[in-house]
């Protein structure tokens, strides 16, 4: 905690110095230092470093430095070779075979063979973990060889390739779990196969990560270190980085403007990333469809977005935005605002004069200023929704627990759109604390699991976002454009829609 202060403090008194100018510091080179230390500022810390336990899902985002997964994604959220050379379906698609690299290792040594793969899985499938419904289809786990790898599949599983590019693909050393012990230790002393190793972690406030000499792609670990803060206020992160305590900062729509108008780089685009509003349906009155309607179509999105995001995003009619393979252009006007109809809509499902109801939301900024204008807009037609505040590690565990009404959250982007309608709508699904049965949507998403073509298939997965639209489970209200603000010596950064690999990112010298 103290380190985070001291950037907060020291990046405050810069301001007034650094007002007007660009990027504080010596003149980079064109030569990238292997010895550097990159010193990076996110909005969030992991709550845990063990990928199948956790019950976080953003976790995923630090928990890419330390465990490598199977399959990695491009920048369009395409699947491409991680751990795994390469992958195939058999001809009937219950077959899913995974070639691994040769002479893969964990950071302990152990071997990275397919029993360790094995091992992984079928921990991850266990009934606790965050990603037992995401394996769901897997039924057998074969390893003829020590780089093979062959799932057998109990039904449609087109969507397990990039599900295995997040946390089911994240690769434990077998030697670090397994008993109550290890399994504790791994939430704070991770033992994987990715770029860096975990030399200090202060929980909530500050990661620093050491590279590991054995990856198995030396040129994508271009640091020595990789130091992360958690600054949540996006004007302290953009003072760092012009005082140069900071060389890259985690860019949000609140942060963009005003890192600009200090002459600083910011690298965007429209992320999978996703204000909702989210229900508890066994609770308050969010078990009629008719109210979840009338919210959706009581809030102006546009709104949302030119307020809250300052311009920096995506008003969302679904879960996925525009431009994406999943998305259903049918959909963008399905809750058009209309105040009138809202309230009309309230009446006639016998709540003429509204209702009450809570509304976890995190405490980050961006969230606060959408909740706000959520609320007022509501309000408008007769509906008060009472925030609490709660931290990114707090919510998830809160609202499954069925302590909330609603939440009004970030769905961070999956790595398959079947992995997000999942987790968030399937009945069995530990983040789904309705746990009810929306009629046609298990049928709709088992026909898209089962279609190998990705146009065909994301007209599938359109169909299903249309059961969810229809019913109102959640009400989708913007994307955010994220990415990150650099410093003029920062080089190999590019923007993910969704998870950022972060590999060949990496200081310049100084001159």
């Amino acid at each position: 905690m103290a380190r985070r202060t001291r950037l907060a403090l020291g990046a405050a008194l810069a301001v007034a110095l650094l007002a007007g100018c660009g990027s504080a510091g010596t003149a980079p080179s064109d030569v990238v230092d292997p010895q550097a230390t990159l010193r990076y500022a996110t909005t969030y810390g992991a709550s845990s470093f063990d990928p199948h336990k956790t019950r976080v899902a953003q976790d995923n985002i630090m928990l890419t430095q330390v465990y490598d997964r199977l399959v990695h994604r491009d920048r369009d959220a395409n699947p491409i070779p991680g751990l795994a050379e390469s992958w195939e379906f058999s001809d009937d698609g219950r077959t899913l075979t995974f070639r691994l690299r040769e002479g893969l290792q964990f950071q302990d040594g152990t071997p990275l063979d397919a029993q360790a793969v094995r091992a992984n899985l079928e921990r991850a499938q266990e009934p606790d973990s965050i990603t037992t419904t995401m394996l769901a289809p897997v039924e057998a786990i074969e390893t003829p060889d020590p780089t093979t790898v062959v799932l057998r599949l109990n039904g449609p599983g087109t969507q397990l390739v990039l599900t295995l590019s997040d946390l089911p693909g994240m690769m434990v050393s077998p030697n670090a779990f397994g008993t109550p012990d290890k399994d504790a230790a791994l939430v704070l002393r991770p033992v994987g196969a990715g770029r860096y190793t975990v030399a200090d972690a202060q929980p909530g406030a500050s990661y620093d990560f050491a590279a590991w000499d054995g990856y198995w792609d030396p040129a994508s670990v271009t640091a020595e270190r990789f130091e992360w803060e958690v600054v949540t206020d996006p004007q302290t992160r953009i003072n760092a980085l012009a005082s140069g305590e900071l060389d890259i900062a985690m860019a949000t729509p609140l942060s963009i403007d005003p890192a600009a108008a200090q002459g600083l780089n910011s690298q965007v685009q429209t992320s999978l990333n996703h204000y909702v509003l989210h229900f508890n349906r066994t609770r308050s009155e969010f078990g009629k469809v008719d109210v979840r309607r009338a919210l959706s179509t009581a809030i102006d999105r546009q709104a949302l977005v030119g307020s809250a995001l300052e311009g920096h995003g995506e008003a969302a009619s679904q879960n996925f935005p525009q431009g994406y393979f999943a998305y259903n252009p049918e959909l963008a006007d399905r809750y058009a605002y209309d105040e009138r109809a809202a309230r009309e809509t309230l009446a006639a499902a016998g709540l003429p004069d509204g209702f009450t109801f809570t509304a976890g939301v995190m405490n980050l900024p961006e969230n606060e200023r959408i909740a706000q204008i959520v609320q007022q807009q509501l309000d408008a037609i007769g509906v008060t929704m009472q925030i609490r505040l709660l931290s990114p590690a707090e919510m998830s565990p809160v609202f499954n627990r069925g302590e909330l009404d609603a939440v009004l959250t970030t769905f961070s982007g999956r790595a398959d759109p079947s992995l997000l309608l999942t987790t968030y709508f399937a009945p069995d699904s530990p983040q789904n604390p309705s746990h009810d049965v929306t009629p046609g949507f298990a049928e709709a998403l088992a026909a898209a699991n089962a279609e190998p073509d990705q146009q065909a298939r994301g007209q599938l997965l359109g169909e299903v976002s249309a059961t969810v639209v229809d019913q109102a489970l959640m009400i989708p209200l913007a994307f955010s454009d994220l990415g990150a603000t650099l410093t003029d010596r920062v080089v190999g950064y590019q923007p993910y829609r969704a998870l950022d690999e972060w590999g060949g990112i990496g200081l310049t010298a100084a001159e």
